[in-house]
């Protein structure tokens, strides 16, 4: 009988190089047959000590392995597993036959399945959940997975370093609230995140722990220790473009390529890149148009301003996506238009967002369709032909605005882990702007110009009127006047106010009759309800009006 623990090659050792990463198998022996039982670890082969069995330790894998205490105590868990097999075998007063070991050893698989997570250490069973993550079975977007990768990354950063400070492996019933309350003050005190930050770290733990509980039958929560504040979207001040910010970004071209001062500029600024927008036309050719890195992201910051979608909804759009007039606008002098596209958030839609297209977005759209047909994407891809990623988008960005000129101050505000207001800053607009700025600066936009809620709503998207108001809120200018007349057409003794000189309002009469009334009250409920879209609305209204 014999039992150790080795590399499981998968090509001859003289083949193998050192930077190959190769799992560790433990071998069974017993009567001239063999099995092979993974122990879930792997390490390079730069790190593996072939003389481990001379060793006092019986370590395996070298220092040189930054995980190398971990993976030791987990071969050495699985070979102690393995012996107690056998040793229960033995008690029973059979042979441990390698064909019986291999039968306990998945009978053993099969009930960890079912126990509780005390039988079931953490970080391995949230590496699980990260491979679930990046797996194609999670069906979260592409965008969503990235930003729960970068929260599973620091989590995980945090448990090696808490493992190996006290010397244990870490189950999953022991992520109390002391344990979490550790992880937010290493977050905010380590990594200088900010509360709202950790927050989504912390909503990543919680979504484990009921995947855990789902795939191995775990029962354990994790839950946000209490007088910990960790942010709150509501009390953030809401940062968007004003109205001449927009045309200011609109007017500027020394971005564009075919400014002669481009170079200039941005060889100044250290920023001076291209990108080729390549595509293949009907006959089989390849065109490209180069712009400058900075002229394609400040065309897609208006576009997004002018529209009023997300990120995601704009990189995918294509140059179809555009339902045009039959004829051309003689005031506008260009076909009336409205882009349409189904939002990538919402997952099912029974009718496209639909948005008119400006004047502005007409610019936009002639200059990175042309040449194309409709199947092709608006804005350029990669070399590699994949969309422009948000996180370079929102990097640079910041430069374009500072270059142009963006420099109103924004007040902003950092709360500790108490929720007392630890910094006020002013910064500068530039510093702030994101992708999705351009999202609410639309909002803020159809709402000065004075675009009923639901108009607005229709082009965002938003079936929520919760979620819609987080994007805007109500300015001091909207509030001067609003407050004028009040209390001053109080009556006291049915005697008008002295200091009241405003006449009372004459009701104007309806146009309409009692009949009409109703219809287009029903009219409108449909409308709200998502029965009928605009168009449908406007050619019933009609009828109702000339009496049809």
């Amino acid at each position: 009988m014999g039992l150790y623990y080795r590399l499981d090659y998968k090509k001859n050792t003289s083949q193998q190089f050192n930077n190959e990463e190769v799992r560790v198998v433990i071998d069974y022996y017993y009567n001239g047959k063999r099995t092979k039982i993974t122990t879930n670890v792997s390490c390079l082969v730069k790190d593996w000590d072939k003389k481990w069995r001379d060793k006092t330790s019986k370590n395996p894998i070298k220092t040189t392995d930054k995980n190398h205490r971990e993976k030791n105590l987990l071969i050495r868990n699985k070979l102690d597993e393995i012996n107690g097999i056998i040793l229960a075998i033995q008690k029973q007063d059979k042979e441990p036959i390698v064909e019986l070991v291999k039968t306990y050893l998945r009978k053993e698989r099969k009930e960890k399945k079912d126990k509780t997570q005390k039988d079931v250490q953490f970080l391995p069973l949230f590496v699980e959940y990260e491979k679930w993550i990046k797996g194609e079975y999670n069906p979260q977007r592409e965008s969503t997975k990235r930003g729960v990768m970068s929260s599973i990354k620091q989590i995980i950063e945090y448990t090696k370093q808490y493992q190996n400070k006290n010397n244990t492996l870490l189950f999953p019933d022991e992520i109390d609230r002391d344990w979490v309350y550790g992880y937010i003050k290493w977050s905010y005190d380590i990594k200088e995140l900010k509360p709202s930050t950790i927050n989504k770290r912390i909503k990543v733990l919680s979504s484990f722990s009921t995947w855990s509980k789902e795939k191995y039958n775990t029962s354990f929560q994790i839950r946000k220790p209490k007088n910990v504040y960790l942010g709150n979207d509501e009390n953030l001040d809401i940062i968007f473009l004003k109205r001449d910010e927009v045309i200011k970004l609109h007017r500027y071209d020394k971005f564009c390529s075919t400014n002669a001062d481009h170079e200039k500029i941005l060889t100044k600024e250290k920023r001076l890149s291209y990108i080729v927008d390549k595509w293949k036309r009907n006959d089989g050719k390849e065109r490209g148009v180069k712009y400058t890195t900075f002229e394609v992201y400040k065309d897609m910051l208006l576009f997004l301003s002018n529209v009023g979608c997300r990120w995601g909804d704009m990189i995918k759009m294509k140059v179809g996506d555009i339902v045009y007039d039959d004829k051309t606008d003689p005031v506008l002098g260009y076909k009336r238009g409205m882009i349409t596209f189904y939002m990538e958030k919402i997952r099912q839609q029974r009718e496209p967002v639909k948005v008119p297209r400006n004047r502005l977005v007409y610019e936009i759209w002639k200059k990175y369709s042309n040449g194309k047909h409709g199947q092709h994407y608006l804005f350029p891809r990669t070399e590699l032909g994949n969309s422009i990623s948000n996180n370079k988008f929102n990097k640079y960005i910041k430069d374009v605005c500072r270059i142009i000129g963006l420099n109103r101050e924004i007040n902003q505000r950092d709360w500790d882990l108490v929720g007392t207001i630890e910094k006020t800053e002013r910064l500068p607009l530039w510093s702030l702007v994101s992708s999705h700025i351009g999202r609410r600066t639309f909002v803020r936009e159809q709402i000065e110009r004075g675009v009923p809620t639901r108009i607005i709503q229709s082009m965002t998207g938003h079936k929520s009127r919760k979620v819609f108001d987080m994007y805007y809120e109500v300015l001091d200018k909207e509030k001067t006047l609003v407050n004028d007349d009040l209390f001053l057409d109080y009556k006291e003794n049915n005697t008008p106010s002295k200091t009241s000189t405003k006449k009372p309002q004459q009701k104007i009469p309806s146009p309409f009759s009692k009949e009409q009334k109703d219809k287009i009250e029903k009219l409108k409920y449909s409308l709200d309800e998502g029965w009928i879209d605009q168009n449908k609305f406007d050619e019933l209204f009609q009828k109702i009006v000339i009496g049809k």
